[in-house]
């Protein structure tokens, strides 16, 4: 009788096992962008599963990022990204071979910015999240002719010269980058200079969704709308 009960929980356990494997938990994606009437409903920043249902108005528009890319949903509707991805013609395997690195260069048609996500742009001012403040480059988006730049924050100021040809330069290392200090980028042959509050992230994020969470949550719009259309897009006809 023993024998016999325990078998038949043998073969439950089994058939739980099976269960389990065929219906994986589902995946999170992350809200990076949002706008229209429910845009407060799905706020920059939010964590769903993979199977939640995006129930969207006439005028309404959100971009979820995954592990392999981004989905864009336009209301009106009842969406889920997961089917999204099933209805699509890039799967998720096929889009992992491509996956855009977080530094990705931005695609021909679409206004220069810098090679990856963690090149300073010296003609943008702004929020500027850092993972270390070491080795730090500054990125600008004409090379075409040299020019001197004066920066100045916290400490004495610093001039750097940046010849003809070349895109990008070191950050001055005898100029230390803090975190919260703002920094004024001043250019020769440019009237205004350029604002730069740089924020250090706590940890180095371990995925893309943890590098666009932690743009969000600093205030790093630039670096984020770079990283969000470096990335293939998932949608149906993306």
């Amino acid at each position: 009788m023993s024998w016999d009960r325990n078998k038949a929980f043998r073969r439950a356990a089994t058939a739980a096992l099976l269960a389990a494997t065929a219906l994986p938990a589902a995946a999170n994606v992350l809200v990076v962008r949002s706008t229209g009437p429910s845009a407060a409903a799905y706020p920059a920043g939010r964590s769903l599963p993979d199977n939640a249902r995006l129930n969207l108005r006439d005028g309404d528009m959100v971009i979820v990022l995954g592990a392999a890319g981004t989905r864009t949903f336009r209301g009106p509707g009842s969406f889920s990204p997961s089917a999204a991805v099933q209805a699509g013609a890039r799967t998720f395997a096929a889009a992992d071979g491509r996956r855009a690195r977080i530094g990705a260069v931005r695609g021909a048609g679409i206004v220069p910015h810098s090679p990856t996500i963690w090149h300073v742009d010296v003609t943008q001012s702004g929020t500027f999240c850092l993972a270390s403040p070491s080795h730090v480059m500054l990125w600008r988006p004409d090379a075409t002719v040299p020019v001197t730049l004066t920066i100045m924050g916290a400490g004495a100021p610093r001039t750097v010269r940046w010849p003809a040809g070349q895109a990008t330069v070191a950050w001055p290392t005898a100029l230390p980058i803090l975190n919260g200090a703002t920094y004024s980028i001043a250019q020769s042959g440019v009237a205004v200079p350029t604002e730069v509050t740089f924020r250090m992230l706590a940890r180095e994020p371990a995925n893309l969704e943890g590098v666009a969470s932690a743009l969000i949550a600093n205030g790093c719009q630039s670096q984020l709308d770079v990283l969000v259309e470096s990335q293939p897009d998932l949608s149906p006809g993306g």
